[in-house]
């Protein structure tokens, strides 16, 4: 990936509408020229998906985040994977060994999800994090040098 693959990138992470046309008028490249490098990216899996990014605070949402300390991580995820309100997963290092971000419009549904997932076999502790306000939330975007 070059520095051209790189603003073409950071251009559709600010706005993943922009046109070809309006990407190559920006970047001083030809039509072609972003397309071919846009196909790269997407077949690379270097872009995933595009898609709309929701502002949770116009949803009276509750976030919460479960440390799960577990025997099996990956056998935990392949069960909590389609849990409808959980967000995100990582891998993590420490006490815990997985983060899990979850969203609902309501608590007690936070509780039942942190609930299933610590009856889960191999499942030690399962520590939730409620917050209570958003402050900061953005696309995330590798540094360049």
């Amino acid at each position: 990936m070059d520095e051209k693959d790189m603003l073409i990138l950071s251009e559709l992470v600010k706005d993943a509408r922009k046109t070809l046309s309006e990407l190559a008028e920006m970047l001083d490249m030809s039509i072609s020229s972003i397309h071919k490098r846009v196909k790269k990216l997407e077949k690379e899996g270097v872009i995933e998906r595009y898609t709309v990014i929701v502002n949770p605070d116009m949803f009276d949402t509750v976030t919460a985040f479960l440390l799960v300390s577990a025997e099996n991580p990956e056998k935990i995820f392949n069960n909590i994977k389609s849990i409808n309100g959980v967000v995100e997963v990582y891998k993590a290092l420490g006490n815990f060994n997985m983060v899990i971000k979850v969203r609902s419009n309501d608590l007690d549904r936070i509780g039942e999800i942190t609930s299933k997932i610590s009856s889960m076999e191999g499942v030690m502790m399962v520590e939730c994090i409620v917050t209570t306000r958003r402050l900061k939330e953005s696309v995330w975007f590798p540094e360049t040098k």
